[in-house]
């Protein structure tokens, strides 16, 4: 998830809910028009419990082994390969889109560590070290430095730039860190031509108070990065509906964000779009589930925000046929609490749709394989889903679009609660009014990974999943 932001919503365009009816709308019926029947409820926790959340944590960690999955990368051609395979094996139809050509940059390995300073000591790797991205490739050796020194491996606490740190072989930087205590990635600005890496101030710590006690420190490193211009792979994959003239919209971001390993950005989002569309061919085949109302897409973005704004502007000829996008970013784990959350609730043309989401998530409250807790949220932007509610340009249609998910951003989150949607079965003592969202510690540093994150937590995108299909089913008017 990133920190771009969009504007407020301005207009109340709903061109694609207008035939979707369920069960919560019979209250603005009149009472001589019959409702529709209830869903049935076992009948979605039977299809819901074919989700596998083992297979999901299998996939958030293949995906964080090709790389950071960067725009345009070799990892992230490497990713959607794999992606496409994936999809075509469960039956899907597949498609790879080609964005535009970009800059890009990929660390492929590296290692820092320091060395014995007396014979026979042993050398310490650290252990948290993360390149910066745009970080030349290199291989040395020096004595730390707190200061900017020739020859040094200067450890800086601001951020540092070639002049700050002229003279220096590498720059160790372990000035920000996440809520984790992880060290974020940073990108570098200007021209370097010596490594820089991000440490963790817990590592960082005992260099500092050895280099000030007067101890003299030795550091080893080596980086092999690769950089490049290329386009970056989308796959699109589709699963046939009865009516082929309207689709349903699953999608994450393939991309890491950040630069780092992004396991729960956005690993765990493409996970999830992975295994719904696993989960529901293999149950059409079964027989368990009929052929969906509509087509169902999934898309694994190339590149959060950009590629969506590629894939929206090549919509011109079909744009009537998309009736709800779900999306899903930081949705394998949660620091804090546990809930599912959806958003946004403030926009008029999302309200039918988050109503709907709601309803499911009340119906199967605590079930088996769905949440205990979950929540509506107003906009804070930042994915994907925005992205399909363009406000920038005058007449361009607005559809339903939301995200799924398990934590917003780096750290807890209170916002006020939109009128008419309050949280569902919410943690008691909140300030009345308002809802906190949960965030991730590891957030956009070198700690997303599978081990600190979506192993933990596979219920997450357990949750994530089968609220989503259910929702869809619901969505086309299937029981």
């Amino acid at each position: 998830m990133s920190r771009n932001r969009y504007p407020r919503m301005r207009t109340a365009l709903a061109p694609v809910l207008a035939a979707v009816f369920v069960s919560w709308a019979a209250l603005s019926r009149p009472a001589a028009q019959a409702a529709p029947p209830a869903p049935d409820l076992k009948a979605e926790r039977t299809l819901a419990a074919t989700i596998s959340e083992t297979r999901m944590v299998e996939t958030v960690r293949r995906l964080v082994g090709f790389g950071t999955r960067m725009y345009g990368t070799p990892s992230n051609h490497e990713a959607a390969a794999w992606l496409a395979g994936a999809f075509k094996e469960a039956g899907l139809e597949v498609t790879v889109r080609n964005d535009p050509p970009r800059d890009w940059y990929q660390p492929v390995s590296w290692e820092v560590r320091t060395m014995g300073a007396a014979a026979g000591s042993a050398a310490v790797v650290l252990k948290t070290t993360w390149p910066f991205s745009g970080s030349p490739s290199g291989k040395g050796e020096g004595e730390v430095s707190i200061e900017a020194a020739s020859g040094a491996v200067c450890l800086a606490s601001r951020n540092p730039t070639p002049e700050t740190t002229a003279g220096c072989v590498a720059v160790l930087f372990d000035g920000r860190a996440s809520a984790s205590g992880w060290p974020g990635v940073g990108r570098l600005r200007g021209t370097w031509t010596v490594p820089v890496f991000s440490v963790s101030p817990r590592e960082s710590g005992s260099l500092r108070e050895k280099v000030t006690a007067g101890e003299k420190v030795r550091i080893s490193f080596a980086l092999d990065a690769k950089s490049g211009n290329d386009s970056a792979d989308t796959v699109v994959a589709t699963l046939a509906g009865k009516d082929r003239s309207k689709y349903i919209l699953f999608c994450a971001h393939g991309d890491s964000d950040s630069g780092g390993p992004g396991a729960n950005d956005n690993a765990s989002g493409v996970a999830i779009v992975l295994e719904i569309a696993r989960t529901a061919a293999a149950a059409i085949k079964a027989g368990r589930m009929r052929q969906p109302a509509w087509d169902l897409r999934f898309a694994s973005w190339g590149g959060e925000i950009s590629s969506t704004r590629e894939y929206l502007a090549s919509m011109d000829k079909e744009a009537s046929r998309l009736q709800a996008v779900f999306n899903y970013d930081q949705s394998g784990f949660g620091s804090s609490k546990e809930a599912l959350y959806v958003e946004p609730d403030d926009v008029a043309v999302n309200h039918a749709v988050i109503t709907l989401v709601r309803g499911v998530m009340k119906d199967h409250l605590g079930a088996r394989g769905f949440p205990e807790r979950g929540a509506s949220v107003k906009s804070q932007g930042g994915t994907d889903s925005y992205v399909f509610q363009n406000t920038r340009t005058p007449g361009a249609p607005l559809y339903p679009s939301v995200t799924l998910y398990t934590s917003a951003w780096d750290r807890e989150r209170t916002l006020p609660v939109t009128e008419g949607f309050p949280p569902l079965n919410w943690y008691q003592g909140e300030k009345p009014g308002m809802i906190t969202v949960d965030g991730d510690a590891f957030y956009h540093s070198a700690g997303d990974t599978p081990a600190n994150t979506t192993d933990n937590e596979p219920s997450n995108m357990g949750w994530c999943a089968r609220v989503g299909l259910v929702s869809a089913r619901r969505l086309m008017g299937q029981r």
